[in-house]
């Protein structure tokens, strides 16, 4: 399946789209942005890391391998912006 070319911009927008409709509806006071630690500020938990890695395989049409499941890798946007991005890039080559 051919891959979609995605802006660091776009990934960032998806990413920051999908975690405000998942886990986020119940906290409108929290204000997302690329440095929130989705972990320590209970944005996320492990069970929604996996879910979190299951929708960005889908729309990414990546494969995150479990090595890769780390809380280092899933700790802000910008840190799953660059999993993603990498992802991307190994699969251009």
């Amino acid at each position: 399946m051919p891959t979609q070319s995605y802006t660091e911009k776009e990934i960032e927008e998806i990413l920051k789209n999908q975690i405000s409709k998942e886990f986020m509806y119940d906290r409108p006071e929290v204000i997302l942005d690329n440095e929130s630690h989705l972990i320590d500020e209970e944005i996320i938990d492990s069970l929604g890391i996996f879910v979190l890695i299951s929708f960005i395989e889908e729309q990414f049409h990546v494969k995150i391998n479990p090595d890769e499941v780390l809380l280092d890798n899933f700790e802000t946007i910008d840190t799953i912006k660059s999993l993603i991005m990498s992802k991307l890039r190994s699969t251009e080559a």
